[in-house]
């Protein structure tokens, strides 16, 4: 193979789609994490022992972030094709959880009300 660049490289192509479909699975466990830990956060389910929000806290969030950092990688330097758009949608769907978080916190303190 004489071409040098990194994206026309069939192996390289292959390592930013699983870092993509990384993203998309951290996002899917973050969110299934964080919607029953929420509802108890909101006190709509009650769960005597707070767990459900501390797995949506602890464990959800980081989830998130490290998918949306594997996203961002699977899309960097690319030019504006499939695998990109792909990335930029699991990376800002992963970056909604932890805004989640937050909009539940004001919701909460009262600040924002629904």
């Amino acid at each position: 193979m004489t071409s040098t660049r990194e994206e026309e490289n069939g192996g390289y192509r292959l390592v930013q789609i699983l870092a993509v479909l990384i993203g998309a699975g951290a996002f899917a466990a973050a969110f299934v994490m964080s919607r029953k830990g929420g509802l108890v956060y909101l006190d709509y389910v009650k769960d005597p022992f707070v767990r459900d929000v501390m797995v949506g806290t602890w464990i959800g969030i980081p989830t998130a972030l490290a998918g949306a950092v594997c996203a961002y990688l699977g899309g960097q330097d690319r030019a504006w094709d499939w695998i990109r758009v792909a990335a930029t949608v699991t990376l800002t769907a992963n970056l909604l959880v932890p805004a989640a978080w937050l909009v539940m916190a004001l919701m909460k303190a009262g600040i924002i009300g629904f």
